[in-house]
């Protein structure tokens, strides 16, 4: 299922319902649920934090097959940045002393069973897919 959602941090509302209502239709449990809308949450704030002066909304498809949710979010007239790649982010000093950035992308990667990056032509696209247990 595909809809559009305003660049925006207001959208989140709607992104989570209209994951969740595929999700619930779907039956799948709580332990993929959690992560396929944390998952979506970093992403899109990502999209919206990062490219500031980009108006075009933000496309999300959710697809449910086997058990296994894939989400690809789609946005237009963006520099590259690939999601796949190390975020670099320091997980092993005391907090006191670590730089800011890059735990979201840390996180995504180990609560997703597959990540994908795309892009061509100013369009990004990021797949993610969770597998059901």
């Amino acid at each position: 299922m595909h809809r559009q959602f305003a660049r925006d941090y207001d959208s989140l509302a709607a992104i989570y319902e209209f994951a969740e209502e595929i999700l619930a239709a779907n039956e799948i449990g709580e332990a993929v649920r959690f992560p396929v809308h944390l998952a979506m949450e970093e992403l899109f704030t990502n999209m919206v934090k990062y490219s500031p002066d980009t108006d075009g909304d933000i496309g999300v498809d959710v697809v449910v097959e086997g058990g296994a949710v894939t989400v690809t979010l789609t946005e237009d007239d963006v520099d590259e940045f690939d999601v796949t790649r190390p975020s670099g982010a320091d997980t092993t000093s005391p907090l006191a002393e670590r730089t800011p950035g890059g735990l979201g992308l840390h996180l995504l990667h180990n609560i997703v069973d597959k990540l994908e990056y795309d892009y061509h032509n100013r369009r990004s696209r990021v797949i993610f897919t969770k597998e059901s247990g």
